[in-house]
């Protein structure tokens, strides 16, 4: 069902609105998502999947729970899934090793969404992985899945202005408010091969390439009220746009496209909305394009005021 008037943003929206305002338009407003994605995206998806079914389940290792997430053994997939079920199966062994590095006290909710008014009107969203109690402090806990060649370091700077924690953290704050809020916990995998999969000179079939500790770590990245401050104003702004650009793509005004990503975000491919801008293809065929799945709960018991 299409949307022509802006009720709700998230964090998601935003990204693909500052990317490129038309391709917003049809997946935010009409509703339409290609039907293939990249599947280095899947990747992430089913590890934040594991983590989940394990903190909801304890008693569920975290390598099991990915385990479970996997089809059997033997499933006939296209090269393309299975490649990806090749990477995920080459994690469950040093996620056996998996474990909280920091002394969590208390685990206070798992994926619970949450709604959060915003000055424009609209509705912030959005749904923590884990917020737990540790050190007298409440914390986000954010599944993060890296590659294996990106800069830890560059990566944890970039994180002191990632909208996502900067405004999650402002709901956080008021659902607890009898502890400080101390920030995010970052748990991170890294994309990397645990074990060699061919005989060479170098590296014998078997071999440890990387340990559980390399590819697997928690950090804390404290929380910065100016930061935060500064992100709910720009949401809010963002929000006005947003409901502006989707009024005049109803009223059948021409909204700009980023043309550089039309061959998608490496440029070597078709972007599919690409073909519906060059009327070759339409959003309503079904078999390219799908309705998009809202993950957000639409009846919350709970909800923040900004």
């Amino acid at each position: 069902m299409r949307t022509e008037k802006l009720e709700a943003v998230n964090v998601t929206s935003i990204n693909d609105f500052l990317d490129d305002k038309l391709r917003w338009c049809f997946k935010w407003g009409e509703n339409r998502v290609p039907r293939r994605t990249p599947k280095v995206l899947d990747i992430g998806k089913k590890l934040h999947e594991a983590f989940e079914l394990h903190f909801k389940e304890p008693e569920i290792e975290v390598d099991e729970a990915l385990r479970q997430l996997l089809p059997p053994p033997g499933t006939i997939l296209d090269p393309e899934d299975q490649k990806v079920d090749d990477a995920l199966r080459g994690l469950l062994e040093p996620l056996a090793f998996w474990k909280d590095q920091y002394a969590i006290d208390q685990t206070l909710e798992v994926e619970e969404p949450f709604t959060a008014w915003l000055t424009s009107g609209a509705k912030f969203r959005g749904r923590p992985d884990r917020v737990v109690l540790a050190y007298g402090k409440v914390f986000h806990m954010q599944h993060k899945s890296v590659g294996g060649s990106v800069n830890l370091g560059t990566f944890l700077t970039l994180q002191q202005r990632n909208l996502h924690e900067l405004m999650y953290g402002r709901y956080l704050m008021k659902k607890y408010p009898d502890h400080p809020y101390g920030g995010s916990i970052l748990n991170i995998v890294r994309k990397l091969k645990y074990r060699s999969k061919q005989v060479t000179k170098a590296e014998p079939y078997g071999k440890i390439l990387h340990t559980p500790e390399e590819m697997m770590l928690q950090t804390m990245v404290a929380f910065n009220q100016e930061q935060s401050d500064i992100a709910n104003e720009e949401v809010n702004l963002l929000s006005v746009a947003m409901d502006r650009t989707l009024e005049a793509y109803y009223g059948g005004h021409r909204i700009p496209s980023n043309r550089r990503l039309d061959g998608g975000y490496h440029g070597n491919s078709i972007d599919p909305y690409t073909l519906v801008m060059l009327g070759e293809v339409s959003l309503s065929d079904d078999a390219l394009f799908m309705d998009r799945v809202d993950t957000y709960d639409l009846n919350l018991e709970s909800e923040g005021t900004e």
